[in-house]
């Protein structure tokens, strides 16, 4: 659900900057949806912590001595900091400067570079769950 969530927002962004360019108000549109995404992945989040704690309570802490568990616990609290800090800072930034109704230089360099980071942002998230997917399907010790 996390990637999930990462992935359709990675794609969403990519139709609010043609949006925005083309018609403002249809990408005030778009960001004002976007906005809902956030519950959707603290939700994946603490499903996958309950499960995660399910799973190793049924298995009675086996996976948890597992070299490819614990760099995977490690890798989603990494996507979880990396999404609380960098994804939220740069989403305050924007939001900040999409009320700006003054387009100047400025706001414009500062958009660009909002894009520039929302763009590397989603692509570490996406690495990041690449990795834990394939963590999940070869598991070494």
């Amino acid at each position: 659900m996390m990637a999930g969530t990462t992935l359709s927002d990675y794609v969403i962004f990519k139709q609010f900057w043609k949006l925005l360019a083309t018609d403002k108000s249809k990408g005030m549109a778009v960001n004002q949806a976007m906005s809902k995404s956030a519950l959707l992945f603290g939700l994946g989040f603490l499903l996958i912590l309950i499960s995660g704690i399910v799973m190793m309570y049924i298995t009675h802490g086996i996976f948890g001595e597992q070299t490819w568990f614990r760099i995977k616990f490690g890798l989603i609290l990494v996507i979880v900091i990396n999404g609380l800090i960098t994804g939220r800072r740069q989403g305050l930034k924007l939001r900040k400067l999409l009320a700006w109704e003054a387009p100047g230089k400025d706001v414009e360099d500062s958009l660009l570079k909002v894009k520039r980071n929302f763009s590397l942002f989603h692509i570490s998230q996406m690495v990041l769950f690449t990795i834990i997917f394939v963590l999940s399907i070869f598991k070494f010790n």
